[in-house]
């Protein structure tokens, strides 16, 4: 577990809630003269968009098969920092990280469309984060990040849908 604060010094911010929204099953839905209220009826069930809550318990520590995944102890996952950045950056915003370590908020911002600048000392941390960097050219997924919102664990199935129901 970790905290994270928001913190301003004026009345002038960026914070976008919407960006973060999450996708999640519905387990008791709601009707409303006999409409769903809130929730969309899929074939794969009845899901809603929602506004995330106090605590994010759909974040995956990074492990060996994810392809962000590297060697650094403190890794932080891209969709935790994907959730932070959309939060709180508009696109093309200047994203700065003092201890870039393996690179993933640099990955998450190029990743998002956002600029970015780090600071790492290690050398080994360093040329991971440039491999990553790379990859990023390509490779835009961040895992559990699917058609503009955010996904509960375990519903890879549904993403994949959504993306190939997305696709021209």
């Amino acid at each position: 577990m970790e905290d994270i604060w928001f913190a301003t010094v004026h009345k002038d911010y960026y914070f976008d809630v919407n960006s973060v929204m999450h996708n999640k099953k519905v387990v008791a839905p709601y009707r409303v003269n006999g409409k769903p209220k809130d929730w969309q009826d899929t074939a794969d069930g009845q899901f809603r968009l929602t506004y995330p809550s106090n605590c994010w318990d759909d974040i995956s520590i990074p492990y060996w098969s994810m392809s962000e995944n590297t060697d650094h102890p403190t890794q932080k996952p891209e969709k935790l920092l994907a959730k932070l950045l959309l939060a709180s950056s508009p696109v093309n915003a200047m994203v700065f990280d003092p201890f870039l370590g393996s690179g993933s908020t640099s990955v998450t911002a190029k990743k998002l469309n956002r600029r970015y600048c780090g600071v790492e000392i290690n050398r080994d941390y360093c040329r991971w984060a440039e491999k990553r960097l790379a990859q990023a050219d390509t490779d835009k997924n961040i895992q559990g990040y699917t058609s503009g919102w955010f996904w509960e664990r375990n519903t890879l199935h549904e993403q994949k849908k959504e993306r190939i129901n997305k696709l021209p």
